[in-house]
């Protein structure tokens, strides 16, 4: 077990983690905080769309290696992570039950599977954005052509 991680941990950027979140508990009269962390979209597991599902991490720290704009989840690497996310019905609207709570559909996975399907998720996100970028080079390039200026860009600088 010493080679085994202790600790797995996912990074996102800040703007899928809401940290602090404060809420009253009635139980024990007292104010306390939260953090919630929401999958991106095109997150997936063994098929499964887990896009938008959410948890709740006890810590969220500003990542170290990839700047201020994302967060590093530490989760344990053999604790179960409880993914939640509300039912909605073809309108948009929560399903709830009998008592008029929201029904929540849960998914229990491990972390360093979570950690695999954000990462791929992100990697499929970035790849996207190089086609875009792609595409929106080549459009320009066209358009300089017509209008009979340069088509060099940047990327063909032979320097």
């Amino acid at each position: 077990m010493p080679d085994e991680k202790k600790n797995i941990y996912i990074t996102v950027h800040k703007s899928f983690v809401r940290e602090g979140i404060e809420y009253f508990d009635k139980k024990t009269d007292r104010t306390g905080k939260f953090n919630s962390v929401t999958l991106p979209r095109d997150t997936s597991i063994d098929g499964k769309d887990l896009s938008f599902y959410q948890f709740s991490p006890l810590f969220v720290n500003e990542s170290r290696f990839k700047g201020e704009d994302f967060r590093d989840i530490p989760l344990l690497a053999n604790k179960e992570v409880w993914l939640k996310r509300t039912v909605m019905d073809p309108d948009g609207n929560p399903v709830t039950d009998e008592s008029g709570k929201p029904i929540k559909d849960t998914v229990k996975i491990m972390p360093a599977q979570l950690k695999e399907a954000v990462e791929s998720s992100r990697e499929r996100y970035l790849a996207s954005l190089s086609e875009k970028a792609k595409g929106a080079r080549e459009g320009s390039r066209e358009l300089a052509g017509d209008q009979g200026r340069s088509s060099m860009s940047r990327e063909d600088i032979p320097f």
